[in-house]
């Protein structure tokens, strides 16, 4: 009889998988893995693996719903330890593509795009990738709300289609940066525009704006 797991022991386990899991979807992609690949990188046997998760979608969307779950600590965090929700806002998108400077489709994001863009007739993809843009939209609308609650902000469009507009921008940046590179997307360029642009639909007031090195 196997030993029983404590729940701890459950969470310790089901985390090993997933970060065995992101590395070895970062290295080949969303459709280059197999289970056999995450079971080899986890160091567990199948049957481990069952035991958490059924199949690689499985496997993927845990992986996503946890850096979900990351990301908005690491904003709560950020919210506190800054002088302005400008800041917050400038120090997150130069974050979000940071991350290419170095190496073209770095992280994540390309089976991101693999995963929803390969399977958007798949119904229940799409239902997931609904409440994944509905849920971001929301969130960015919600830190603006607050620039606006603050004063720093004085838009004249409405907060929800800021929102929107800027996720489009971003989402175009960040698959021209994954598709043909940084160095020929320009994304430091159109990252740096991303930014300006922002600030004159919020008609941002004076604020210390971090220096992220890019100005």
């Amino acid at each position: 009889m196997s030993p029983k797991l404590t729940d701890s022991r459950k969470e310790h386990r089901s985390l090993q998988i997933l970060e065995a899991a992101k590395r070895v979807f970062v290295e080949k992609g969303y459709g280059g893995v197999t289970l056999k690949d995450i079971v080899e990188e986890a160091g567990m046997s199948r049957g481990w693996i069952y035991l958490y998760f059924q199949n690689k979608e499985e496997i993927f969307e845990a992986l996503l719903d946890l850096q979900d779950l990351q990301h908005e600590r690491y904003l709560d965090e950020l919210i506190k330890s800054s002088v302005s929700v400008w800041e917050v806002v400038v120090t997150t998108i130069s974050q979000q593509f940071g991350m290419l400077d170095s190496s073209p489709g770095a992280g994540l994001m390309p089976a991101f795009y693999e995963y929803f863009l390969i399977g958007w007739r798949d119904e229940k993809r799409r239902e997931l990738i609904m409440k994944r843009y509905e849920k971001g939209i929301a969130r960015f609308a919600t830190l603006l709300q607050m620039g606006v609650e603050r004063g720093e902000f004085s838009p004249d469009k409405n907060i929800m289609d800021v929102s929107k507009l800027i996720a489009s921008y971003q989402e175009g940046i960040m698959t021209h940066s994954i598709t043909v590179g940084t160095d020929n997307a320009n994304t430091r360029m159109q990252v740096d525009s991303l930014v300006e642009y922002l600030k004159s639909l919020l008609h941002l007031k004076s604020v210390n704006v971090p220096d992220d090195g890019r100005r």
